[in-house]
């Protein structure tokens, strides 16, 4: 293991995985950090799907595909990994590279060894996981901050609403009868505007189609985007920087997390029917400390925004460690 080449230059080594939301948070991170920075981009096979604790037991890296640690080709000072099912590969490099690379993990890896390898972990707080002086609580995740430069918006129609939508998780559904009370509740409302809605990757196909009917019916809809079933630019920049205001679902903490960063008001629809307990609890606690709003407050005059800042704090909490 002596014969990797060290570098004197301080560099993270950040592991990627093909679920968006994962690297949504650590390109936030590294972004926020300013370090310089390798990826080391792996893909799962099926072994993926059991616990963490039996793909430790087999050595930490035996449901990723192709892996080949030469790949690696100097020491990283600092591995920086995110989600489940990257943490058995992270955990046994941290092992590998010995005791002088920090090793930070963001999102806890439930039924995993070997926590004590992690000098931080960074979870939300509406996990069902103790703080502790390795395990952090953060109130939202790491979330890009996208901003661009707008000389004049292209829509002279206000207000201008950008509506991003969540989708099915585990048990829960976004169905039909929800999503049509969510934009009629919307039309209702707005009389007149400009309204701009992009899916997720998790909306069902039926969602699609119904907001796609939406749009055909009412000239308000100026984007409707589908990242599901479009490999065009995703214009979310530009929805952020042209929104008047924001209305979210509250299945996708990320989501809301982003949006939650820019002084403009969030607007969260959510219920039982398609959130689970954790992400009701995370919506609320945002609403309660003002960092956004009810759905049915839309359009209501918002004093005092709160932006959330968790990226700075998880990018300051990891200096501090590195700087000691």
């Amino acid at each position: 293991m002596n014969s990797y080449k060290i570098k004197n230059k301080f560099y993270v080594l950040a592991i990627l995985d093909d679920r968006i939301g994962n690297r949504n948070q650590l390109f936030a991170v590294l972004d926020e950090l300013g370090l310089t920075y390798k990826t080391l981009d792996i893909k799962y096979n099926w072994l993926a799907n059991l616990p963490n604790f039996i793909l430790q037991l087999f050595g930490g890296y035996s449901h990723v595909k192709n892996f080949d640690i030469k790949k690696i080709n100097a020491k990283p000072s600092l591995i920086l990994s995110c989600g489940r099912r990257t943490f058995p590969l992270a955990s046994k490099l941290k092992y590998i590279f010995s005791d002088t690379t920090y090793f930070i993990h963001l999102m806890y890896p439930k039924l995993s060894f070997n926590l004590k390898r992690c000098n931080l972990i960074f979870t939300p707080f509406h996990d069902n996981v103790g703080a502790s002086d390795r395990v952090i609580k953060t109130l939202g995740s790491p979330a890009p901050l996208d901003k661009i430069k707008i000389k004049k918006k292209p829509y002279k129609t206000k207000p201008i609403i950008s509506i991003l939508i969540g989708g099915n998780h585990g048990r829960y559904k976004l169905k039909s009868n929800t999503m049509n009370y969510m934009i009629s509740k919307i039309l209702n409302k707005i009389k007149q505007g400009t309204i701009l809605i992009s899916t997720s990757r998790r909306t069902p196909d039926n969602i699609i189609k119904l907001i796609n009917k939406w749009g055909k019916k009412n000239k308000v809809f100026k984007i409707i985007f589908h990242p599901k079933n479009n490999s065009e630019v995703n214009p979310l920049k530009e929805m952020i920087a042209y929104a008047d205001e924001f209305v979210v679902t509250g299945d996708s903490v990320s989501m809301v997390s982003q949006l939650c960063q820019y002084k403009k008001p969030v607007r969260i629809f959510f219920n039982k029917k398609f959130c689970a307990t954790k992400h009701i609890k995370f919506c609320t606690k945002l609403i309660d400390e003002g960092y956004a709003y009810p759905f049915e407050s839309l359009l209501e005059k918002c004093d005092n925004i709160k932006t959330l800042n968790t990226t700075k704090e998880i990018s300051k909490n990891i200096l501090s460690i590195i700087k000691q």
